[in-house]
């Protein structure tokens, strides 16, 4: 849910009061300080600084080798978020960030713990970055990030540039069996990215993180649950699909079979692996080896 922000007659005691008082506050933010913290970052963004930023939670695949990289996913778009919005597809312009400390830390003061590039790629947004290893606090977040994983969710300050109409959220409620969201955005700047404990996004999480001490079996691990996130997306993709009356898009067909040819092929290898590898069967190994002693000593008694 959106933060609270002053009403228009509303004294800086009453304001305060209520915004430490919230359920989403609370929820947020159990830690008082930073409650109090963000309530008066709130309180100052009425009196002209920064009115129009929002704050929105989000949820990131690795393609450069750099120390402390990460990719994750901060927002899927055309969907109802958890604040009623709906993100349509190219409001994100391609954009580099900072990463902002926990929970948006850096708005209250804290220093940033990275950079990365915004870029939208099919329905998801997603922050291509890399922490600041050589600082304290950018180390102490790629631990933890690295660490949580997939559990990680993600925000990202932003403003609206450009809303729906009330002719397109009709549109859209007519499109999606009579669901209408809050507001449909269409165009937005965002500012910063943060990781957070529970994202207003969908599906926002933390897709990749480089760890430079990679052992095979955490390689074997990571592999397991893409590949399981992945069906299960994929069902959930194909579910949505079906409800709508519609069918899987041939560019997603095409992605499945290319999925599917790969898996095959890797499969066929490591069963091959797997053959070459089977354990010695250690009691029919002594056997051999007391067969042999016995063959060798006849040998050497006849000669």
């Amino acid at each position: 849910m959106p933060l609270p922000k002053p009403t228009e007659n509303e004294t800086e005691k009453d304001f305060i009061a209520r915004c430490m008082g919230n359920d989403t506050m609370q929820e947020d933010y159990p830690d008082n300080d930073q409650r109090l913290a963000v309530c008066y970052t709130q309180w100052r963004e009425r009196e002209g600084k920064s009115m129009d930023i929002e704050r929105k939670s989000v949820q990131i695949e690795l393609k450069e080798d750099k120390e402390g990289a990460f990719v994750a996913r901060i927002a899927t778009l055309n969907v109802i978020d958890k604040d009623g919005d709906v993100t349509f597809s190219k409001a994100f312009p391609e954009k580099e960030v900072l990463v902002s400390a926990y929970m948006h830390g850096s708005w209250m003061g804290m220093l940033p713990v990275g950079k990365a590039v915004i870029k939208e790629s099919g329905e998801d947004v997603l922050a291509e970055g890399q922490f600041n290893l050589k600082s304290d606090i950018g180390k102490e977040h790629y631990e933890t990030i690295k660490f949580s994983g997939g559990l990680t969710e993600w925000s990202y300050g932003f403003k609206v540039l450009a809303e729906g109409s009330e002719k397109d959220l009709e549109g859209w409620a007519n499109d999606h069996d009579g669901m209408r969201p809050t507001r449909i955005i269409k165009q937005v700047e965002p500012f910063e990215i943060s990781p957070v404990l529970l994202g207003a996004g969908i599906d926002t999480a933390t897709l990749a993180i480089k760890n430079d001490k990679t052992t095979y079996a955490d390689q074997a691990e990571a592999v397991l649950a893409a590949v399981a996130d992945m069906v299960t997306r994929t069902k959930s993709l194909a579910d949505l699909r079906l409800k709508e009356g519609r069918v899987l898009s041939s560019a997603n067909r095409d992605r499945m079979k290319k999925l599917l040819e790969l898996l095959s092929g890797v499969a066929s290898d490591l069963k091959e692996l797997l053959d070459a590898t089977e354990p010695v069967d250690q009691e029919k190994l002594a056997q051999a080896v007391l067969l042999y002693t016995k063959i060798r000593r006849e040998l050497m008694e006849v000669i």
